[in-house]
């Protein structure tokens, strides 16, 4: 193999790990959002049971004073019956937990696949950067996908991550929200800046 071949070879490579990071922060970024919703579904759930329950075996002179709105406790018993149903035919539909996982298995593909995409940057073995930018593909193809409506605010999760592990080598103690505003504002006046002088030459 040529050295134009070989440094096309390390471009793919490093092309690749790019991407591949990226699609880390992604997947980490759904898996945590799907888990979450799930957390928070389960315990909507649990909360609905657990008033149901209560209202069913207190004396009934107790749950019409706790049910709200003056409502009888039949009717509240049967619209917690209801909700509890509703929310557990909502868990059903939406699987959030199955996604998270789903997700949080991607995730630990790739980061462990990563290491060893890493590891072959200064290798001299193109072979070996060939096979592993094969298998990549492989081991891609099968994994869960990341939202094409959820891509570009995914990406700027990565790249502004990026960007703020940068920051805090050089300055540790310095404020995250500091620095994310003034990455915001510098990075919008030099936008609409740039959108001004393009207006103005034409």
């Amino acid at each position: 193999m040529n050295d134009l071949q070989t440094q096309s070879l390390l471009e793919d490579l490093d092309r690749t790990i790019r991407v591949s990071d990226q699609s880390c922060t992604a997947h980490a970024v759904l898996r945590d959002r799907y888990r979450w919703r799930s957390t928070c579904l389960d315990l909507v759930i649990l909360l609905i049971s657990a008033c149901l329950v209560a209202t069913v075996w207190i004396q009934p002179e107790i749950a019409d004073k706790l049910t709200p709105f003056s409502l009888s406790r039949e009717i509240w018993i049967g619209l917690l019956s209801l909700g509890a149903f509703c929310m557990s035919l909502v868990q059903l539909q939406v699987n959030w937990k199955e996604r998270g996982n789903s997700h949080h298995h991607a995730l630990t593909t790739l980061s462990t696949f990563v290491k060893e995409l890493r590891a072959l940057r200064g290798s001299p073995e193109t072979g070996h950067i060939s096979s592993a930018l094969e298998r990549y593909q492989a081991i891609t193809e099968p994994l869960q996908p990341i939202p094409e409506s959820d891509f570009l605010w995914l990406k700027q999760r990565h790249v502004l991550k990026v960007a703020a592990s940068k920051h805090l080598d050089e300055y540790p103690g310095s404020s995250l929200l500091l620095f994310r505003l003034s990455l915001l504002w510098r990075n919008n006046v030099a936008l609409l800046s740039r959108d001004q002088k393009q207006e103005g030459g034409k």
